[in-house]
């Protein structure tokens, strides 16, 4: 944990996603001081057609609007500052690395519990 998902339209030329999220989970690891052991990224397209932002449905991401999704779930023992390094530093990244403008990407950051989550075999408790 973190777990960042981040989701999109398909782009109109492509992307190297792999390189994309690794070097995200290089860039938020070193930024937040956290190993990036503890750090899973993903990416997922939304069917062409299936994002309207202002009742307009596009088929591919545009760069001005619908902007890109991204929810990140971490440990609710992260402190306010290191919560805001994580926001920026993964818009950032995401934006340098994508090609993305930063103002075209939201992000909703999301705290777990202890005792609420399920990893490893067991419910992890901190």
């Amino acid at each position: 944990m973190p777990v960042i998902s981040i989701k999109s339209l398909p782009f109109a030329e492509e992307k190297n996603i792999a390189c994309i999220l690794e070097g995200i989970s290089k860039d938020v690891s070193k930024s937040a001081g956290v190993d990036i052991i503890h750090f899973t990224v993903t990416w997922e397209y939304l069917s062409p057609g299936h994002y309207a932002v202002s009742g307009n449905a596009k088929d591919c991401q545009p760069m001005e609007m619908h902007p890109i999704l991204v929810d990140v779930l971490a440990p609710d023992f992260n402190s306010c500052g290191n919560k805001d390094i994580i926001l920026k530093s993964i818009a950032r990244s995401l934006s340098a690395r994508a090609e993305i403008p930063q103002d075209n990407i939201f992000i909703h950051y999301c705290q777990a519990n202890s005792g609420m989550v399920y990893d490893a075999g067991d419910i992890v408790r901190w």
